[in-house]
């Protein structure tokens, strides 16, 4: 059982709250502290971001705590954002498995093992949040509102999240606060267009609702008539609900940017017969993402309490059609088929704005025919340039030696010089991995620093700050201010002979 309860911050994720507990309680080993919260000693199977048994952690509060099985799922984890577009039947269930535990299969669940959209593999957190919480706090903690897919900033300081050293895709990892150790001191600027941080913007304000104040479900059904209704009213869709396809992609595409719908992990190939906006829209058991929900929504102007909101929808209809009287249809098609004469080379969508009404009648009655008459514009696509690899490959080099020189000119506690950094310091992706990019490649491998390097220049440089600022230096000092903690025997091994090294210069000198 638990001794206390720490305070639980708003929009605290659990992980953060066991983590501010293990540190309060001075607890090093992980399997202890799992034994008192689940009254055992295991290997958790549950993420960072999913926990599960709360049931037995509840049970293991303090005998005078107040807080709930239903509290801590709906405050302290990502259930509501993940269920917010579920039915509440699938909701209940997955309540359930995080309540009394599920197994490795609770990310089926959740529709999060299949799904396109991935969480992040480190946790993220504002640079600024950890500053005003260390001023009036003395400490952080992890906010929930960080976590989720497609959250490129804090809201409050509209500033670019940034990654941790904590890794959330491991099971094995151990509670750590957040804190100067693990949230890297980067003063990097927004990275990012106005328009793209506008959006993303947005896009959380409408994650926030999902997390803190909404607990209505509504099945998918309903959902996707929803969306008609919405279609409809923007014409995007016809009376009956046929979804004028075409016109929503060039519509979506032109709405976002290229560059944020890569960063959201929702590329659209707008000639591709499997894009995901041709397939959200259909009716099928699927479960769709809710980054994709809120992306869709967004597009289409809609706030996402308005679903919610919404208590009767209409959907696709089937509309009885009189059949046009045989001399009317005849007369429909020869000025249409004048149009199209009078205009060679127009597109479809040039031929509706010049007959609007003539279109809109046989469209609707005669559509077949119509479909069958009316040229179709085949817009060829440019082909893309191949890319010139050793260029490329010397251009990378460059960019590598030039972001090592920068970390190990780099104030303040050393960085340890390893690709993920050099990556970092760069700004780019794994495609800085490329096979094809051989020079980097082995420049990366030789220049990766080997842990023990890392840690005697860590201890090199605690000395010499130490001496600067007390002048009189102890392995205790050395441990803390290098950040090994005062109780790592290996760190106080490895210091004590780097100590030894740095007095046998001092007498050859």
């Amino acid at each position: 059982m638990m001794n206390f309860l720490p305070i639980i911050y708003d929009d605290e994720i659990l992980f953060s709250v066991i983590s501010r507990y293990k540190q309060m309680c001075g607890m090093v080993s992980k399997q202890a502290l799992e034994e008192d919260l689940f009254n055992q000693r295991r290997n958790m199977n549950t993420s960072v971001l999913f926990p599960q048994e709360i049931n037995t952690l509840v049970q293991n509060f303090p005998p005078n705590s107040q807080v709930t099985v239903r509290e801590v799922i709906i405050n302290q984890t990502l259930y509501p954002f993940y269920t917010a577009f579920l039915s509440e039947q699938r909701s209940e269930e997955i309540y359930r498995g995080m309540a009394k535990g599920h197994g490795k299969g609770f990310v089926n669940l959740l529709g999060i093992a299949g799904s396109k959209i991935k969480t992040n593999d480190l946790l993220k957190f504002c640079p600024s949040c950890l500053h005003d919480d260390m001023e009036h706090l003395g400490e952080s903690y992890w906010r929930r509102l960080h976590q989720i897919p497609g959250a490129l900033y804090c809201i409050k300081h509209q500033v670019s999240l940034r990654n941790s050293k904590i890794i959330i895709t491991d099971s094995r990892v151990d509670f750590y606060c957040a804190d100067e150790d693990v949230c890297p001191d980067q003063n990097e600027e927004n990275i990012y267009p106005p328009i793209i941080q506008d959006l993303n913007l947005t896009y959380i304000r409408n994650a926030s609702f999902l997390l803190s104040e909404n607990q209505k479900r509504k099945d998918l059904t309903f959902i996707i008539n929803f969306y008609i209704d919405q279609l409809r009213e923007k014409g995007f869709a016809s009376k009956v609900g046929s979804v004028y396809i075409k016109e929503l992609l060039e519509a979506f595409v032109q709405f976002y940017p290229s560059q944020y719908l890569e960063l959201m992990q929702s590329s659209i190939d707008v000639d591709k017969e499997t894009n995901w906006v041709r397939l959200f829209i259909r009716n099928n058991n699927k479960n769709r993402s809710p980054l994709r929900h809120l992306l869709f929504m967004q597009f289409l102007g809609i706030d996402v309490k308005e679903l919610f909101e919404v208590e009767t929808v209409t959907g696709k209809q089937t509309i009885q059609h009189e059949r046009a009287p045989h001399l009317e249809l005849d007369k429909k098609r020869k000025e249409w088929l004048k149009l199209i004469q009078d205009n060679l080379g127009a597109s479809r969508s040039k031929l509706k704005n010049i007959g609007k009404a003539l279109h809109t009648w046989l469209y609707v009655n005669d559509r077949p025919w119509y479909d069958k008459v009316t040229p179709i514009e085949i817009v060829k696509r440019k082909r893309k340039e191949s890319i010139d690899w050793e260029k490329r490959d010397n251009e990378c080099l460059l960019l590598a030696n030039k972001a090592v020189e920068m970390l190990m000119k780099k104030e303040g506690k050393p960085i340890r010089i390893i690709p993920s950094n050099i990556r970092r310091v760069i700004g780019v992706r794994r495609w800085f991995h490329h096979k094809k990019l051989v020079k980097t490649g082995k420049y990366l491998k030789e220049i990766t620093e080997d842990l023990e390097s890392y840690r005697i220049r860590k201890i090199n440089w605690a000395i010499d700050e130490l001496k600067q600022q007390e002048g009189s230096i102890t392995v205790y000092k050395i441990q803390l201010y290098a950040g090994f903690g005062g109780s790592n025997r290996e760190s106080k091994q490895l210091i004590e002979k780097v100590l030894i090294k740095v007095d046998l210069l001092k007498e050859n000198q």
